[in-house]
């Protein structure tokens, strides 16, 4: 495993409660961001962090005002924030895409931002994305060295390269969600945009151990004029991880229970909120909170470049675990 860390240079930044606008550098580019901080916040808290990633056109902006997130952060107590990506989207190598950015390396850095200048969780980082947003979530849970507690997808799915290579250094609970007559990101998968979603589950399902077939429930019919209905798949003996897909069937390139002209294509489920649906999957999952490394690891670590200024690898051969840095700074002569 590689964990890098790096000093990341602030252009704006804000202790403030509500609403903010701020910037870092990454990779030679500006990148924009907006977040929430709830009311009761202070810089003594942990809070879980949702980093919720838009679809390709969209903004950090649009798809805040869409979700209404921020309602359910101030209801529930986390901060979340919503990245702009370049050209209206993130690089999440896709089959088509229109970004070559560096979007894996900004999301760590945006997480690693988060924690040292508002004290987030690090045990508690969550991602949510719709269409491309949701293709960079997988991206992110498959080769980030970061550990996330837990992802949630809209519409968004896995590359075929992402797919490919998928091989996560931390395990990561998953929920799905997806229409079966989605026109821009195929439910059963295509040239265009990748595999299928049942691929995508098993891919998680092997990962995580779970039993090959899931419970269905029904969820309520509760909209009978949207032309669609949920299907709610739960797989069990996942250890310690969950796995979900909400199968729309009938369902379009939408979020559930948002009635947007913006951002989608197709049947409109309004059955269910999908945003609250989301967070109340993600919450109270949490990262290992520690690791235990042996000798044998140990003999294989390595750490460069040295000298350094602003950058380190730490490489411990044979080991994809989280791992948590304490630095102390000595001065001379004590």
């Amino acid at each position: 495993m590689k964990s890098i860390v790096s000093v990341l240079i602030l252009i704006t930044s804000f202790c403030s409660f509500g609403q903010v606008n701020s910037s870092i550098q990454h990779d030679g580019l500006t990148r924009d961001f907006v977040y929430y901080t709830p009311s009761n916040w202070n810089s003594n808290q942990q809070l879980p962090l949702l980093v919720v990633l838009h679809g390709l056109t969209q903004t950090g902006n649009g798809i805040m005002d869409i979700t209404d997130f921020n309602t359910i952060a101030e209801d529930n107590n986390f901060i979340v924030c919503y990245p702009d990506g370049i050209n209206n989207s993130f690089n999440a190598n896709m089959n088509v895409t229109v970004s070559t950015a560096d979007d894996l390396g900004f999301i760590e850095s945006l997480f690693v931002y988060f924690e040292q200048n508002l004290n987030s969780d690090p045990l508690k980082r969550y991602l949510t994305g719709f269409s491309t947003g949701g293709f960079m979530c997988h991206k992110l849970a498959c080769e980030s060295s970061l550990c996330f507690a837990a992802i949630a997808t809209v519409s968004g799915n896995m590359s075929d390269t992402v797919y490919t290579n998928c091989s996560p250094n931390n395990l990561t609970s998953v929920l799905h969600i997806h229409g079966t007559t989605d026109p821009v990101v195929s439910y059963n998968g295509s040239a265009t945009s990748g595999v299928s979603v049942d691929s995508t589950m098993e891919k998680w399902r092997n990962y995580l151990g779970c039993d090959m077939t899931p419970n269905m429930t029904t969820m309520p019919n509760n909209n009978l004029f949207d032309l669609s209905y949920p299907e709610r798949y739960t797989y069990s003996t996942c250890g310690n991880y969950s796995l979900e897909l909400i199968k729309i069937m009938g369902g379009g390139h939408q979020w559930p229970g948002i009635a947007t002209l913006v951002g989608g294509l197709g049947n409109i489920n309004m059955d269910f909120f999908s945003p609250q649906i989301i967070w109340e999957f993600l919450e109270n999952k949490s990262c290992p909170s520690s690791v235990s490394i042996n000798e044998e690891k140990l003999s294989s670590l390595h750490i460069y470049p040295n000298p350094t200024a602003d950058q380190i690898i730490i490489d411990i051969k044979g080991y994809n675990g989280p791992l948590m840095l304490r630095f102390t700074t000595y001065k001379e002569g004590y």
